[in-house]
């Protein structure tokens, strides 16, 4: 750690400066609080985060908190999405978070039609009929 702040400044007094790293850093949920966590299904302790939109949306779902606390057995099942329980609870999950979305949008004063659109935008899925 303290060579950094050396190698930093030699950097810095160089003809042709290190460029910065502009990319942004992904934010992550970590373990800090996982003891403190409570199972949604089981009311277990040591739950783990399930981010509702993965792939892609990830780093969306972390930023907006469409999270959900749940056991590491459960998570694990809703990560195959292997069986009907699995499919329908992601599912519910999913149109949940985009209900509560959109209602927010709509109590800022954005018409249904926009703010679905500002969902689109978003996750690029419809889950709601």
């Amino acid at each position: 750690m303290k060579n950094d702040h050396i190698l930093d400044e030699y950097y810095r007094s160089c003809p042709f400066p290190k460029p910065k790293d502009t990319k942004p850093k992904k934010k992550q949920n970590g373990f800090k609080d996982k003891p403190n966590r409570i199972c949604w299904y089981t009311g277990q302790p040591g739950a783990e985060r399930h981010e509702i939109f993965g792939g892609p949306n990830r780093q969306t779902s972390i930023e907006h908190g469409f999270q959900v606390d749940v056991c590491p057995q459960i998570h694990a099942r809703l990560h195959a999405n292997a069986d009907n329980w699995s499919r329908i609870e992601n599912l519910k999950w999913r149109m949940y978070y985009q209900n509560a979305y959109e209602q927010r949008l709509m109590e800022l004063g954005m018409e249904r039609k926009e703010a679905r659109k500002a969902w689109m935008a978003m996750i690029g899925r419809n889950y709601l009929p």
